[in-house]
């Protein structure tokens, strides 16, 4: 059994409800202590296997019967409050394990003991860490029954729209059977659509649309009257008689969120706050941003200007500003001013240095679509701030558009700690634990394997240079696709992927490339991987949510062959990509060949280590490959770190607003943790 990293007591207070900053490293200390004791996980253990037996001894019931103790069960749930621990946990088991019995009759999937231990974490708002191919889909099924039963909003966050829509669809046999309602939201759904699937008792949806959404309903309510009354009128009246300005609310309030992929939502998208904008136009910006543009490519790295790669950012030198002076006269009236036409050079600088096209972005259909750093998925219709955005299309050469104008923001840390009760899953946790901890007081609970797992890691590799690396990446493929193995090869951008492809087809090795701009073939691709002999060169977003399952004759030839060809800036990722293979005991083979002009390398290490370690490669010195991986592991801890500096920036930003806006802030509380009211509003 493996240690506990954390445990919550079965009642605590609601996440929003903060502690003071004297008390904050105390409570940390004692409770972070009191989590670690492994009696609850052997206690979670047992209850699982209480499960199961319940689960044989309920097979026979039928019709009536099994509707009748469905309803018993329901109650049970909902009279538990006041309960003592004990008769809380035979609640629980008793209405988990006729869930699991409506499971193996309406989806054929019988839930294992682990399923039932990770359901049971997450009914008790701990952060369950299982690994890829355990089953984490029909977990979360499970304990949103148990969440969807209170009568209270519970909604499940994905990670993805694919996801939404996908698990909603596969799980709402089970919902209906136990007597609830299920509804996907994904970006694109009008508003009267969302507005009627918010009425479901289980709403599975990511995290940016509900907060989104949460964000247009508290718009809304600004626009009417007071927010907390107004949230009261909405309980009070009903659908059928809400007060005026009520009906372009959205959602029935903030209760349960179960996060699956909880380190993606919870981590990696919180380094930047969500903004609700709206397009504002701003005279002469179009031509200041071409001609800015212009400038920048003109301009000598290390004579003009100085960058700072670490933190992406860019120094003015004075050959930079004299250049500046000369064309003022050629910007419209309002970029003329020194600070305006500086902050315009450096956007332009910072767009041909940092934001790079099919790394952050792709051009499609003569626009600009955002890259997701995490996943390597589009995200349309998110824009970069700042004038950044225009810069971008400066560059391209297309359009500009208008910027936008913040209507409202929120941090994702803020929103999520807003929830009374807050739980997920996640196969990549443990790397982050204090920051679930320290930040969402969110405890992470390590759930057992079904099976060993039979993968076999060989050591990391180190190239000198990237095209050796692409080479050697390439004749490793060739060589396990003639074994008969199905390969992952998994890359960080757009521009990588089609590298390695020309590598491949000049071996004559047949592949499928999955990429941003390829990504409507996803779910295509994704159920060919684990045939024999094929080869998938996939950006991360064959990282989450996906189940390779291997085809005929695959698992005597030695299992999916996951070959890792760039280092992530998070280890979370690689092992996200590691664990695509191995799934439920199967067999598997994980490689790692990195390069050291590999973008995290060049950003996160001096360049007189850079030299040192390209010497030590070239030169066969003796330990070199341990060497080099520890000197990229240090780069990666460098980024986790600077990652986790950012994520802090944003969520001193929402607590400073929260202390500067005093009256609002307050107001809010009520609306955040109201729990039987239906709709849920608060000024940030």
């Amino acid at each position: 059994m493996q240690s506990v990293l954390g445990a919550a007591p079965v009642y605590e207070l609601p996440a929003a409800a903060r502690l003071p900053e004297g008390a904050d490293l105390a409570a940390h200390v004692v409770r972070g202590w009191w989590r670690r004791r492994r009696s609850h996980a052997r206690q979670l253990q047992a209850l699982a296997q209480a499960c199961v037996r319940a689960c044989q001894a309920l097979e026979g019931l039928e019709g009536l019967a099994l509707d009748s103790r469905l309803q018993q069960a329901r109650d049970g749930l909902r009279s538990r409050a006041g309960a003592s621990e004990g008769q809380a946990d035979a609640a629980s088991v008793a209405a988990l394990a006729l869930v699991g019995v409506v499971a193996a009759r309406t989806l054929g999937m019988r839930p294992y003991p682990v399923q039932f231990m990770a359901a049971l974490a997450l009914h008790r708002g701990w952060l369950a860490e299982m690994a890829t191919g355990e089953g984490k889909t029909l977990t979360v099924g499970l304990a949103a029954v148990l969440g969807g039963w209170t009568g209270r909003p519970c909604h499940v966050v994905t990670s993805n729209d694919y996801l939404a829509i996908r698990d909603a669809q596969q799980m709402r046999p089970l919902f209906e059977a136990c007597g609830l309602t299920v509804a996907g939201i994904e970006a694109g759904t009008e508003p009267a659509v969302r507005r009627q699937a918010y009425t479901a008792d289980v709403v599975y949806v990511t995290a940016k649309e509900l907060l989104a959404d949460f964000l247009r309903d508290e718009l809304a309510a600004r626009g009417g009257r007071y927010p907390a009354r107004l949230a009261f009128e909405h309980w009070l009246c009903g659908d059928s008689q809400r007060p005026q300005g009520t009906g372009r609310l959205l959602s029935r309030g903030l209760h349960a969120a179960i996060v699956d992929e909880a380190d993606n939502v919870l981590i990696d998208e919180a380094v930047t706050p969500l903004i609700l904008s709206a397009p504002r136009h701003s005279h002469g910006l179009e031509e200041a941003a071409r001609l800015m543009a212009g400038l920048a490519d003109r301009l000598r790295e290390g004579v003009e200007y100085a960058l700072q790669r670490q933190r992406r950012a860019v120094v003015l030198e004075h050959g930079a500003r004299l250049a500046l002076a000369r064309c003022a006269q050629e910007l419209p009236a309002m970029w003329r001013a020194e600070p305006r036409r500086e902050e315009l050079l450096r956007q332009a600088l910072t767009v041909r240095h940092f934001i790079l096209r099919d790394h952050q972005y792709v051009v499609e259909e003569g626009k600009i679509v955002l890259l997701d750093e995490f996943t390597g998925r589009m995200t349309p219709g998110r824009t970069l701030t700042a004038g950044l955005h225009q810069a971008v299309e400066a560059r391209e050469g297309i359009e500009i558009t208008d910027p936008n104008e913040s209507l409202g923001q929120l941090s994702f840390q803020t929103f999520f700690r807003r929830f009374p009760r807050l739980s997920g899953t996640s196969g990549t946790a443990r790397e982050a634990a204090a920051e679930f901890w320290r930040i969402y007081r969110l405890a992470v609970l390590p759930v057992p394997t079904h099976r060993p797992r039979l993968t076999q890691v060989l050591p990391t590799r180190v190239l000198p240079s990237a095209d050796l690396r692409w080479r050697t990446v390439a004749e490793h493929v060739r060589e396990q696709t003639e074994a008969g193995r199905p390969v992952l090869i998994g890359v960080r951008s757009v521009e990588a992927s089609l590298v390695l492809a020309q590598e491949l087809r000049r071996r004559g090795v047949d592949f499928e490339l999955l990429n941003a701009v390829l990504h409507a073939q996803e779910a295509r691709i994704i159920e060919q991987a684990g045939q024999a002999g094929r080869v998938t060169i996939a950006t991360n977003m064959a990282g989450r949510g996906t189940d390779i399952r291997l085809g005929p004759g695959v698992p005597d030839a030695g299992g999916l062959q996951v070959v890792i060809a760039e280092a992530n800036e998070s280890s979370r990722v690689d092992r996200q990509l590691a664990g695509r293979c191995g799934r439920q005991g199967d067999p598997g083979g994980v490689v790692t060949l990195l390069s050291l002009e590999d973008g995290l390398a060049r950003r996160f290490l001096p360049s007189v280590v850079l030299r040192v370690l390209r010497a030590a490669s070239i030169l066969q010195w003796p330990g070199r490959d341990l060497l080099l991986a520890w000197m990229l592991r240090t780069a990666q801890k460098r980024a986790e770190a600077d990652a986790f500096a950012r994520r802090r920036s944003v969520l001193k930003s929402d607590d400073w607003l929260d202390r500067a806006l005093p009256f609002e802030g307050r107001l809010a509380a009520p609306c955040a943790i109201w729990r039987g009211l239906r709709p849920s509003v608060s000024a940030p």
